[in-house]
């Protein structure tokens, strides 16, 4: 007993020194307290109580990175399907923070003072982790702040200045989470963690995507020929639930899943346990139900381009994919009958026939006008977000607030070589990705997470020919946490914290781990 005492003594005299060392931190973390609520209770409107919630989630976030970094990172993947939620303020109310864009910076804030004043946090790796990507990384953000500069002087009209600010500030946002994930998932165990709250984030807008979908499933079969024929059929519309995540539009919402429905279709591979495989496959089955109810023509493409892919660099993935596949047909077919009294099949054609009759048939036309765009502003663009003000709307009907396809809007709005530039990060992210899948795919415990990135980045990059990513900023950040996991997995691959290729004998690599830079033989 009295060995007890003197541990629990110990520990809570090590705490306190820990905490008088990190006093900064929580001068600095009652700051954002006062700053945010003073902001809250006088100056901003919450249209929604949830909203209060979402901030909530920041500010907890932010204290947790008072105690533990690595549990702040994960705090923001699980908030990551919140990131819409915010204030706007501005001209025509444009400019928009939200409690996500809050969380983001209040962690790196507390960061940046924890690692100048803690000398444990600073001995376990530098304050950010280079990569092979920094120069290009820089050179694009430099020509985003260009063309953010001369949107300003080419967009006199106040809301327009203020979208070009929006737009400029979550690709700043952007990269910042992106450094975030790649320099403080230090370990394999970090990594598999954060995998795993990704995809949980992800189960859960599968959750409600399907829910707000199925809700409206009673009007859908008494609809009328005309509403079917606009995609009403099994609540394609927007609902709440959806509509509050920021990811309404069938096509963002399948883009959410997309990307993280690979971690749970290869972590079967990885959860053995009877009642953690059931726990699987039912996340799988939940998963691409969801997709195939957003009737996100663009995101089935992208799907199946991701999943094919994956199967012809790894053939063994191919029965698996099979197997699921007959059960995912039947599972969805009953579903179908069940809410719609309509069967897959033919809701997939319906779709497809709506190609003459649909927004997706006039993607040339589209497509032209930012070609135009582009045209006229080859250098620097019209400014991030300014599409819609320089795009030719007689083209098509309604107003084109973006290219429908990721690079040919950043060419229009940001210029040709910021447009070359991203291709060249998105290419040797693909490399990384095919690198981590040659390296360690058949490896227990962290295979499915070289798989699922991989489909996953492959799945969303098809899906980008038809939609610009985005115009949904929420949905960036879960993009820029799925390039993350593939650079961060690519580096402990490289540093040998995960075993090396098999030769070309097929004798397996060297499985040692790197202790403080030195080899150490298991």
């Amino acid at each position: 007993m009295s060995g007890t005492t003197e541990r629990m003594r110990y520990a809570f005299e090590r705490s306190e020194d820990h905490l008088g060392r990190s006093w900064p931190v929580w001068v600095l973390a009652i700051l954002m307290y006062v700053v945010v609520a003073w902001v809250l209770l006088t100056k901003v409107h919450l249209p929604d109580p949830m909203y209060l919630v979402v901030f909530a989630m920041a500010l907890i976030i932010v204290v947790i990175t008072l105690f533990k970094i690595e549990w702040a990172i994960l705090g923001l993947a699980a908030m990551i399907a919140f990131t819409r939620p915010g204030i706007s303020f501005g001209a025509g109310n444009v400019f928009h923070v939200s409690g996500f864009n809050i969380a983001l910076i209040g962690v790196w804030m507390v960061y940046i003072v924890r690692y100048s004043a803690d000398i444990q946090l600073a001995a376990k790796g530098p304050f950010v982790r280079r990569t092979e990507l920094d120069a290009i990384v820089v050179i694009f953000l430099v020509l985003v702040t260009l063309s953010m500069l001369v949107g300003l002087n080419k967009n006199w009209q106040a809301v327009a200045r203020a979208r070009v600010l929006l737009y400029w500030k979550e690709q700043i946002l952007y990269f910042a989470w992106f450094y975030l994930v790649v320099t403080l998932l230090r370990t394999p165990k970090d990594l598999r963690r954060f995998a795993i709250v990704f995809a949980s984030a992800g189960l859960f807008v599968a959750a409600v995507g399907l829910y707000n979908r199925f809700g409206g499933a009673v009007e859908a079969v008494h609809a009328t020929s005309e509403q079917i024929e606009a995609g009403v059929i099994g609540g394609r519309g927007e609902g709440a639930g959806t509509k509050f995540l920021g990811l309404g539009h069938p096509n963002f919402l399948g883009a959410f899943l997309i990307m993280s429905m690979p971690f749970w279709f290869f972590g079967v591979d990885h959860l053995k346990r009877r009642w953690h495989k059931l726990f699987s496959d039912g996340a799988i089955l939940l998963g691409f139900l969801g997709l195939l109810f957003t009737y996100s023509r663009s995101a089935w493409f992208g799907v199946v381009a991701g999943i094919g892919m994956l199967s012809l660099s790894d053939r063994r993935a191919i029965t698996r994919i099979i197997v699921f596949l007959v059960l995912f047909a039947v599972v969805a077919q009953a579903l179908s009958f069940a809410y719609t009294g309509v069967g897959v099949t033919d809701l997939i054609a319906m779709r497809f026939e709506q190609l003459n009759r649909s927004d997706f048939s006039a993607r040339p036309a589209i497509f032209a006008s930012a070609l135009e765009v582009i045209a006229n502003n080859p250098l620097t663009g019209v400014g991030p977000g300014a599409f819609l003000w320089h795009a030719d709307n007689s083209m098509v009907s309604g107003v084109l607030l973006q290219a429908h396809n990721l690079l040919l809007n950043i060419a229009a709005e940001m210029g040709i070589p910021a447009a070359i530039t991203y291709i060249i990060f998105l290419i040797a992210i693909f490399r990384m990705g095919l690198r981590n899948l040659r390296a360690v795919a058949r490896e227990p415990g962290y295979g499915f997470i070289a798989q699922g990135a991989y489909a996953g980045f492959f799945a969303i990059a098809a899906q980008t020919f038809f939609i610009h990513l985005f115009h949904h900023r929420n949905v960036g950040y879960a993009l820029y946490a799925l390039l993350g996991i593939i650079v961060a997995l690519n580096r402990m691959v490289r540093e040998g914290q995960l075993p090396v290729p098999r030769g070309k004998s097929g004798e397996p690599g060297r499985t040692g781990i790197r202790a403080d830079s030195v080899w150490v033989e298991p």
